[in-house]
């Protein structure tokens, strides 16, 4: 039996955290001793505080190294780590001997493995963004030390082919490969059964699900739809998730008018009985690796609008699943305006889902990591 650790920074349930969730719920137990180590206790971003009985089956572990809701620790740790060998802090820390060890996100967890004092593990890093988005603007310098850093893996993981590509621009010649999210349908599926309490519709359904945070570009897409209502569309958008920008956002409904068709929902704990009701997700990120959402909605049958981001040409494939437009202002308008205009399009778009969902069921995908372990 193989022992692999999953590093996170902390666990908030964002798309990447879901992601893995979703892994290490798959692994075979048989087959895989398996332990998520979130190196803070609470999100250091909304001080949020994750419940791990409440997504992990009971043969995954789970701990956290740093407890930082205590702030004289939490000081102590952040000034130790800029300061003393992350070797010794590492040794410190991780008291047991792991035979794989990932990092599961860009940043602190990639720079922690890349100083574990444990020669023997096998070590991946994984890639959830698009690169260019995080090195475009840094200096040599810092890109060098990154390259340092990745040479210490046995093999860097691209969620997407595009995503995987960005890396590749930035560091050629680090061994890559590129193995997308695993996503378990059959609960999904499951979910979306639950009945929920929507108005009987005589309107065109819309539904967002993410964080409030900038990246995802929901100002550009209230600032649309408050254009789209001037011109006399009738449409009702949800949107799921909590973040930062939520204060933000909330004030933009009111001064575009849309009070009464956007609801805020907060954080769910089951989006998909929303998904199999709406017409249409909407994504108006700024830039993602590889959407987790948009592939829990083909699931769902839930046709996609979604601005160019990297992974989506993936996601759809040959399938038209929805539209994919400019990544602009323009292009969310024009998008919506596209649909609405056109309503009838829906059920073809859900066919072309219906089509596409199978390249992402719940066993090739499991295979796809059980075979990077096995390399």
């Amino acid at each position: 039996m193989k022992k692999i650790a999953f590093y996170v920074e902390s666990m908030v349930v964002g798309g990447a955290e879901k992601i893995l969730i979703d892994l290490a719920n798959s692994l075979d137990p048989k087959e895989y001793e398996i332990t998520v180590i979130a190196i803070f206790k609470n999100s250091v971003y909304d001080g949020y505080t994750f419940r791990f009985e409440s997504f992990f089956k009971p043969h995954v572990k789970y701990q956290y190294l740093v407890d930082n809701t205590n702030k004289l620790k939490y000081r102590m740790f952040n000034h130790s780590y800029a300061s003393k060998d992350k070797q010794k802090i590492y040794r410190k820390l991780v008291k047991e001997k792991y035979d794989i060890e990932v990092a599961f996100y860009e940043g602190m967890p990639t720079e922690f493995v890349a100083h574990s004092t444990n020669p023997d593990a096998k070590k991946y890093a994984w890639l959830h963004t698009d690169n260019h988005r995080l090195y475009s603007n840094r200096p040599k310098e810092y890109i060098e030390a990154q390259r340092k850093l990745y040479e210490k893996y046995d093999c860097v993981v691209g969620v997407s082919e595009q995503v995987t590509q960005s890396f590749e621009n930035y560091f050629p010649g680090i061994k890559t490969t590129t193995i997308y999210n695993i996503v378990d349908d059959e609960m999904i599926r499951e979910k979306s059964q639950q009945e929920i309490d929507l108005p009987p519709k005589d309107e065109m359904t819309l539904l967002t699900v993410g964080r409030l945070v900038e990246v995802k570009g929901y100002d550009r897409l209230i600032t649309s739809l408050g254009l789209i209502k001037k011109k006399g569309y009738r449409f009702h958008l949800y949107m799921i998730g909590e973040g930062e920008e939520r204060e933000k956002l909330s004030q933009l409904i009111e001064e575009n008018d849309l009070t009464e068709e956007v609801t805020m929902l907060g954080l769910l704990q089951n989006p998909y009985a929303y998904m199999k009701k709406a017409d249409y997700l909407v994504i108006t990120s700024y830039a993602e690796g590889f959407s987790t959402v948009a592939v829990e909605a083909l699931l769902c049958e839930l046709p996609i609008l979604t601005t160019d981001c990297a992974g989506m040409k993936e996601i759809f494939g040959e399938s038209e699943c929805g539209i994919i437009c400019e990544n602009s202002k323009q292009g969310i308008l024009d998008m919506l305006l596209a649909c609405l205009k056109h309503p009838e399009k829906v059920e073809d778009y859900k066919k072309e889902c219906q089509n596409r969902r199978s390249f992402f069921e719940h066993g090739i995908r499991v295979r796809a990591y059980e075979d990077l372990w096995s390399i």
